[in-house]
């Protein structure tokens, strides 16, 4: 259990240097409703966000997805749930998801399709 919130971690923490190093400006368009109709999806501009977000610029990620900064608090609190985990060599998410699991999906749901329809407004407009 330890060994694996470990390897998470470090691999979020890699990631988001990466991001920091300019990743994101290196990685081709590989959305596929984007490539094939051209229309945006609830996740486009998600990369570039995240990017911003590991600069610091908060305005700029919400510009490029709506959705960024929720999910990137989201993270957070992941992230220092698997630090609990790593420390405590206890299960700590797995019983926090059993409670949980409904009601986040459910928010996680409602905001991705609002970020869609922000991404579809800023398409058609």
């Amino acid at each position: 259990m330890r060994s694996r919130a470990l390897w998470i971690l470090a691999a979020v923490l890699l990631l988001a240097v990466l991001l920091r190093l300019g990743l994101s400006d290196w990685l081709p368009n590989t959305c596929p409703l984007r490539r094939l109709t051209g229309i945006p999806c609830a996740t486009c501009g998600m990369t570039r966000a995240a990017a911003a977000l590991c600069h610091g610029e908060l305005a700029q990620a919400s510009a490029f997805n709506i959705a960024a900064i929720p999910l990137a608090l989201l993270t957070v609190v992941l992230m220092g749930l698997l630090a609990w985990e790593a420390i405590t060599g206890r299960a700590i998410i797995r019983p926090v998801w059993q409670r949980c699991s409904v009601v986040v999906t459910w928010l996680l749901v409602a905001l991705m399709l609002v970020a869609w329809l922000v991404n579809l407004h800023r398409y058609f407009s």
